[in-house]
């Protein structure tokens, strides 16, 4: 029979598995036990410090019980918050009315006085003390006329007619950032648009970060030039976009959001790339091509009036890229012509 040993954790006598073994504990969990409490308390600890009842470990590593219950967590935490406020002690104050010092309560640092009835007459007398002019005579800020107020600090205006004029003066006429019309606003305010339409509208559309405006006309010809001086304002067109032919079959029926989900989950690109991608039905006679130009997609369809477009014979969902010239070859002059029926 082998040496047996001592667990140091339940004290149990076990024997090791091997003769030349420095097991310590006689399980796992006593040893997960162990170091848990070790790593948090530095030692052995069984017992519920608030009302001394014996606590059962899990034996989960990285969790351990202090407290039979929360009850008793929360108890002890509170004991030990009140033991260490009365080992601080509460402050004193003097009250500045009748002198009388007196102890702060545990959770209010910045009371003055003893009572309210002190607070009142102490302010009571340090107005009179201190009189910011006559009690209750102000000065419009508008017409200059002297008027008593009812309120201790009184207003600026003796009359709500002063006050509106006031008002008006303070106020400006602007032009509306975005649709032009003309608008009142306060001189110190920041407001560029009438309204929270046009403000929305403006914050939406990235024409007018560029310095664009939106287009108001009453007659053709206004329109017209109106539409002439904005379009120079307007970026250049980009030039030397990739254009992708998606290989397979698409059915014509798949709106923008189906194949913005095709470009984007089945090929991995960003359908905001700024690239045309180019998808064709299963009969080859339609094409759709889809782009982003920075402001919106545009979704374009094509229709062979008879023939049908060659199109790459490889696997669904692979990409073929080819140029702008190759693909203005291919809307136009690639159609291949359907055979004609014999006549029977």
């Amino acid at each position: 029979m082998g040496t047996e040993h001592k667990c140091q954790w339940c004290g149990k006598e076990f024997e090791p598995t091997c003769h030349k073994s420095r097991q310590k504990f006689c399980s796992a969990e006593c040893r997960i036990k162990y170091h848990n409490a070790k790593r948090y308390y530095g030692g052995k600890v069984d017992v519920c410090p608030e009302c001394g009842a014996p606590v059962e470990q899990s034996g989960e590593r990285g969790r351990w019980r202090r407290f039979c219950s929360d009850r008793c967590r929360q108890e002890y935490h509170r004991k030990q918050r009140q033991e260490k406020q009365h080992e601080q002690g509460r402050g004193k104050q003097v009250c500045p009315n009748c002198g009388v010092e007196f102890e702060l309560d545990w959770n209010c640092k910045t009371r003055r006085f003893c009572s309210d009835e002190c607070r009142k007459e102490w302010w009571k007398e340090y107005r009179k003390a201190n009189p910011s002019g006559e009690p209750g005579m102000h000065k419009c800020a508008f017409c200059g006329k002297e008027f008593t107020s009812e309120r201790w600090h009184g207003g600026e205006y003796c009359s709500r007619e002063c006050y509106l004029q006031a008002m008006a003066q303070t106020r400006e006429d602007r032009v509306c950032g975005w649709c032009g019309e003309g608008f009142s606003t306060f001189v110190k305010s920041e407001q560029k648009y009438c309204s929270r339409e046009c403000a929305a509208a403006a914050r939406h559309d990235p024409g007018h970060k560029r310095g664009m405006r939106r287009i108001r006309y009453t007659n053709a010809e206004d329109w017209k030039e109106q539409l002439h001086e904005a379009s120079k304002k307007s970026p250049p067109p980009r030039r030397g976009k990739r254009v992708w032919l998606v290989c397979g079959e698409t059915s014509m029926y798949t709106g923008l959001d189906g194949l913005l989900g095709i470009i984007r989950y089945q090929l991995n690109h960003s359908p905001y790339d700024g690239n045309l991608y180019v998808f064709r039905d299963l009969s080859g006679t339609m094409i759709k091509y889809l782009e982003w130009d920075g402001a919106g997609f545009c979704l374009s369809k094509r229709r062979a009036q008879s023939g049908s477009y060659p199109w790459p014979p490889a696997e669904a969902g692979k990409v073929l890229e080819i140029t702008e010239k190759e693909f203005e070859y291919l809307k136009s002059r690639s159609i291949v012509p359907c055979k004609e029926k014999k006549p029977r």
